[in-house]
């Protein structure tokens, strides 16, 4: 379904290129980690109560993996808009299996374009920040050959995250 490629090929024209981070950084506090302690600590407890240890273990594992990975800085990756497809990061996806695309813009917090992609009888979403880049030129250049899903907004995963501060 994709194909790995650095730069598109003889036959490709880049239509729109940009470089955007792989996500955007969100700012934590202490208030965050003293409630987020709070919560690990009550379900630890609850897990003890419960006599569940493996329930506790597990919780703090992912307590664990979540401090090493929020030290993570997002990479820079280079998107560029084809006349035959999206590249993202290396990765090509034609526009035949891109299902449908939106575009969900609400600055400062949320400038994400979505690519719906056909994998077998089901879809895997691709989201791909949109840094400064102008929707309205990505908007116009994919309605040329990819669907639009009018209204969609962020995924259902994403807001939560970004409420909570995970991402």
């Amino acid at each position: 379904m994709e194909k790995n490629i650095n730069t598109p090929h003889e036959h490709q024209t880049v239509l729109l290129e940009w470089e955007t981070p792989e996500f955007v950084p969100i700012p934590r506090g202490k208030t965050w980690y003293l409630v987020a302690g709070l919560v690990l600590a009550f379900m630890v407890g609850y897990a003890f109560l419960t006599d569940n240890l493996s329930m506790a273990v597990v919780f703090i594992l992912v307590a664990i993996i979540f401090l090493l990975l929020e030290k993570k800085q997002p990479r820079d990756v280079m998107v560029l808009v084809t006349d035959m497809g999206v590249s993202y990061d290396g990765h090509f996806y034609p526009y035949h299996h891109i299902n449908a695309f939106w575009l969900v813009y609400h600055p400062p917090y949320v400038r994400v374009m979505y690519l719906r992609l056909r994998q077998g009888k089901s879809y895997k979403y691709l989201k791909i920040e949109l840094n400064h880049q102008k929707p309205q030129i990505v908007r116009e250049l994919l309605l040329k050959e990819v669907p639009e899903i009018e209204g969609a907004q962020e995924l259902t995963s994403d807001l939560l995250a970004r409420i909570f501060r995970f991402q």
